[in-house]
């Protein structure tokens, strides 16, 4: 049992076994072949569960910060992604990287000829992945259009072209068979682009809602990573007894101000407020319950009759978003009363 009187508010509770879980579950879509997995550390941005990757046997990552990408390298993770074509201050920041880790292999996307040119000139064997629009138009370059820069690449003296990355964040349909028929729509330049590369160009593939497309092929590396704490948003999008919600909201009552309403100690400062009002916040144990309205620090709750409540009641919530949710907080709490410091919220660790 949690001893909630030590648990501070507003605040993340994580449940450390279902993280094993989630990430048991999803090796077990890839018949435990681990080679087959790059997954996205966004989500958590913590050594804690970058460790539990890694004692998984998981080798390969993708980062979208150098925070992020230092962060594995802390733990030697072997391979790790910078889903990211690198410019200004992040260039330079990416090549300290692999001088600082040797024991880490980084690599970076792509998908521009001039920032090919840019980061030939100050790399040595570096590997990158060409960036492909799956579609989702935020970035990369149309398969069809993708040959010319892999030729480019494929010249320049201090490049080595490892992979091709598509991404199809945009593929979030709710029915399954739905999702197929997208994942095949969007993929076809991508299926006719594949007999005119190299055939050992690692296939980066997909994300967490396509994930359940995709791990179907053995020749593509999926990269999920909301699946290690999972959320509300994207459990309406997989099947039940899959992936579990791993973080708990937690917050206080902290007033009553009506008969029917009162307020709590989350406000959109702990919580992703990037979508509408409804769909923030999920009450576990009070599923009539909804959230009304948010400020910085305060949450206006609609809760039929407020007398059954009392000041300092502990209230425990599923985030809807949850990577943008854990960005908020500077450590994610445990039951046993130990933290996961979420170094890598922060843009900088130190290089």
């Amino acid at each position: 049992m949690i001893n909630f009187s030590n648990i501070e508010s507003p605040g993340l509770l994580v449940n450390p076994e279902i993280v094993k879980k989630n990430i048991h579950w999803v090796l077990n879509q890839v018949d435990n072949n681990p080679a087959r997995l790059r997954p996205h550390i966004k989500t958590h941005k913590t050594r804690e569960v970058n460790q539990l990757l890694l004692a998984a046997g998981i080798t390969k990552f993708k980062a979208a910060t150098i925070a992020e990408c230092e962060l594995l390298a802390l733990d030697e993770a072997p391979d790790v992604l910078l889903s990211m074509q690198p410019t200004g201050t992040t260039l330079s920041r990416f090549i300290a990287l692999g001088e600082k880790y040797p024991n880490t292999s980084f690599a970076c996307l792509l998908d521009d000829e001039q920032a090919a040119h840019a980061l030939n000139a100050v790399s040595n064997n570096q590997r990158v992945f060409i960036d492909l629009n799956m579609g989702m138009n935020r970035t990369g370059i149309k398969p069809a259009d993708s040959l010319p820069l892999i030729h480019l690449i494929e010249q320049l003296p201090n490049l080595i072209l490892s992979g091709l990355h598509a991404y199809d964040g945009h593929i979030r349909d709710v029915n399954i068979e739905d999702r197929q028929k997208h994942v095949e729509l969007d993929f076809q330049s991508f299926y006719a682009l594949l007999p005119q590369v190299r055939k050992d160009l690692e296939l980066v593939v997909g994300g967490t809602p396509s994930f359940l497309v995709h791990h179907s092929n053995p020749s593509y590396v999926c990269s999920p990573g909301t699946f290690v704490f999972f959320d509300t948003g994207y459990a309406k999008l997989y099947p039940e007894s899959s992936l579990e919600l791993a973080v708990q909201v937690i917050g206080r009552i902290i007033s009553i101000p009506t008969d029917h309403t009162i307020s709590i100690d989350v406000g959109h400062k702990s919580v992703a407020p990037e979508n509408g009002i409804d769909n923030r916040l999920q009450f576990i144990d009070h599923p009539d319950w909804k959230l009304m309205s948010q400020s910085e620090e305060h949450g206006i709750v609609e809760v039929g009759d407020s007398s059954t409540c009392q000041i300092g009641d502990i209230i425990r919530m599923f985030p809807y978003h949850i990577c943008p949710t854990v960005a908020l907080h500077q450590y994610l709490q445990v039951g046993d009363g130990s933290v996961w410091n979420v170094l890598a919220r922060n843009r900088k660790i130190t290089i």
